[in-house]
């Protein structure tokens, strides 16, 4: 499989792991079944955030990753900062939100690094210059060996960026978007500060060619829903039914994967790697089935042609 370096001696493979049901007491078990599994494939990369399960989820990766003695060949990622979720608008990007949510996430796992640090969200009422030197003091102190964000825009990354660059100040290594077959918009998800990957964005990260991990790949469930005749669960309902588009992209989906022979959930993965990015496609599995459905991916690469059919139902001649 492949890999994609973030920075200096960090890679991560092309599937990562997201939270998939850490922290839920019941569903600890199968959850660290699902890890063994995900490492057993030749996965490396674990993705939790401060904001998870209040904590629970950075403690059930911290104990699976202890009880399996594999730190060193990992690439844990952290996310923190996220604003108040009773008000998105309330950023959390002092210093002192900063470093106390990296601090947290260390001592609930038990580690003293993490391999990436991300800031959760924006808030472009607040200047580059007071975000970037506080990340790169995580650099500096050993607690991170390299920072990043999610939901910010390429605008915002390149300003931050150039700031970095002409102070000697460690760099956005990689972001993490939505992004998926199935389309959706920030109005339709509800929160002004979630930044879904659109024809802008897309055109820069595959020019700059920075790191992007990309969540949502498979709709949130949303697909494999409708794709048996379901109503989906009531977020990825309000993110993607109201587009017709995503369900013509639906049906070609579902028509690709049968040509191909492999699940559904292997050609939604494979969309978000084969487009041109530097992309990590990060996923949530709740079983070893989801897991090894979505890993059919490793086993071909999309053409152009197929690429061009699942987005606009235009075949080859």
């Amino acid at each position: 499989m492949k890999r994609i370096q973030i920075a200096p001696g960090i890679e991560m493979t092309d599937i990562a792991m997201g939270e998939s049901r850490r922290g839920y007491p019941d569903c600890e078990q199968s959850a660290f079944e699902v890890m063994d599994r995900y490492v057993e494939l030749g996965g490396n990369t674990f993705d939790s955030a401060r904001l998870y399960s209040d904590g629970a989820a950075d403690r059930a990766l911290g104990k699976w990753i202890k009880s399996r003695g594999l730190r060193d060949s990992l690439t844990v990622v952290t996310k923190g900062s996220h604003p108040d979720r009773k008000n998105m608008f309330a950023s959390r990007l002092t210093r002192r939100d900063i470093e106390g949510d990296l601090d947290e996430s260390l001592a609930f796992m038990g580690l003293a690094y993490s391999d990436l640090h991300l800031l959760h969200r924006d808030d472009v009422r607040i200047p580059v210059e007071e975000i970037m030197p506080s990340l790169d003091a995580l650099v500096r102190a050993g607690k991170t060996r390299a920072v990043g964000v999610s939901n910010w825009t390429a605008a915002r990354i390149i300003e931050a960026n150039q700031f970095a660059l002409e102070n000697g100040l460690e760099p956005i290594r990689c972001c993490q978007l939505h992004f998926s077959l199935a389309q959706t918009t920030a109005a339709a998800t509800g929160d002004i500060t979630h930044v879904p990957m659109n024809d802008v964005e897309f055109s820069w990260y595959r020019e700059s060619r920075l790191p992007v991990m990309c969540f949502g790949a498979h709709g949130r469930g949303w697909f494999a829903a409708r794709a048996r005749g379901e109503e989906p669960k009531e977020k990825p309902r309000r993110y993607y039914d109201m587009f017709p588009e995503n369900h013509r992209r639906l049906a070609r989906l579902l028509k690709t994967a049968e040509t191909l022979g492999v699940s559904p959930a292997a050609v939604a993965t494979a969309y978000v790697r084969d487009r041109g990015l530097n992309a990590v496609v990060l996923s949530s599995f709740s079983s070893r089935k989801q897991l090894e459905e979505a890993w059919e991916a490793e086993t071909f690469r999309l053409t152009r042609a197929q690429l061009r059919y699942l987005e606009t139902g235009v075949s080859a001649c």
